[in-house]
């Protein structure tokens, strides 16, 4: 059953910039990529239609172009990069505003992740990860309405509800010391307690445990584990848990989550992407996030993450930057809707931009 795609006009300065946001929206499945008028483009998949507008220091009639024949889109995207003027930006909205017609509210300025908001701008402005399960809501919204309400029970094959083959599943395996809360930020992820997970001074989780769910557009598979990286553990169990977590991520996609505390940093994490790669190989790290628990203690020390980024140890920003700055907080306690978002929106940036040099302009720190 047809429904209308989700229609963004990508617009900027910088081709690099505003083909890094399609990129991210489209990933890399574009059913369609065609010339339009001149310098433009129109990307297209199964949910999104996104036209690739010229430089906005090119001659002016191109871009109204766009708006005549695209009256009925969904958003104007104004993509910007680190280190921006307001008043420069202001002054892009405004020309558009003028060449357009439209209001100046209707611009949408798409912020760079890195970035923090140090003033009140002028103009309305998103984060990517924010832009992306904005629009990825109005794309599965409209997939809702063209589907009939009535739905047959899941079949025996999870990996094939709604048509997803196999090879579409996310997974997502939970790594890190005991008490790092690798279980309870599973759970938040599921949205449901599934994984035991409580205060104690042994490991609670002793075996490699699995449970599927859709997020979003995507079907992912979570995968608790016990702590691999204890010494005091048998080579032989070691290897027995390794095996299993690979059994359970066999097929699909798999991002590791590095799961760490943010108000403790231990001796035996020192070493522990050297132990990450003798266990699933030595570019585990090319697939590999950190994820940091206990996001409200940064709150109660009236701390920023880009504050805490800058004041790690020596030793923590080195397992930081070897997985390229690849980081997200969690509260499991008080976890809060934005968190598995912000979380998922990473993840699917890994997944496209692994290799891609363009993704760094996405990352949460250089």
């Amino acid at each position: 059953m047809s429904y209308k795609k989700v229609s963004l006009i990508v617009l900027g300065s910088e081709a690099a910039l505003k083909r890094a946001l399609i990129t991210v929206i489209i990933g890399g499945d574009e059913a369609a990529k065609s010339s339009y008028l001149k310098e433009s483009e129109i990307y297209e998949n199964n949910n999104y239609k996104i036209i690739y507008t010229p430089d906005l220091n090119k001659p002016s009639k191109d871009i109204k172009s766009v708006f005549v024949y695209n009256k009925d889109h969904d958003r104007s995207l104004l993509v910007v990069k680190e280190g921006f003027s307001t008043g420069e930006v202001w002054k892009q909205i405004e020309e558009l505003h003028k060449l357009t017609g439209k209001s100046t509210e209707e611009f949408i300025v798409v912020l760079p992740l890195i970035h923090e908001h140090t003033e009140s701008y002028p103009f309305t402005c998103l984060k990517i990860s924010n832009l992306f399960s904005t629009i990825s809501k109005m794309a599965e919204d409209r997939r809702q309405k063209a589907t009939s309400t009535s739905h047959a029970d899941h079949p025996d094959d999870p990996m094939k509800v709604a048509g997803k083959p196999s090879d579409s599943r996310v997974n997502l395996v939970l790594l890190g010391m005991s008490g790092s809360g690798k279980s309870a930020s599973g759970n938040t992820i599921l949205g449901k307690t599934i994984f035991p997970s409580k205060a104690s001074s042994s490991p609670v989780t002793a075996e490699c445990q699995a449970e599927d769910k859709e997020i979003g557009s995507s079907w992912v598979r979570v995968i608790d584990t016990p702590d691999i990286f204890d010494d005091d553990i048998n080579d032989f169990t070691k290897k027995q848990h390794v095996n299993k977590c690979k059994e359970l991520s066999e097929h699909g996609s798999t991002v590791y989550l590095l799961v760490m505390h943010v108000s403790r940093f231990t001796d035996g994490e020192r070493n522990i992407l050297r132990k990450l790669g003798e266990a699933f190989g030595s570019k585990v790290h090319e697939q590999t996030l950190i994820l940091f628990t206990r996001e409200n203690d940064l709150m109660q020390g009236d701390m920023t993450q880009g504050a805490f980024i800058h004041s790690l140890t020596p030793d923590l920003k080195k397992i930081v930057t070897k997985c390229d700055n690849r980081c997200v907080w969690f509260e499991n306690k008080a976890p809060s809707s934005g968190q598995v978002e912000r979380l998922m929106h990473v993840v699917h940036q890994m997944l496209i931009f692994r290799n891609n040099s363009a993704g760094s302009w996405w990352r949460f720190s250089r």
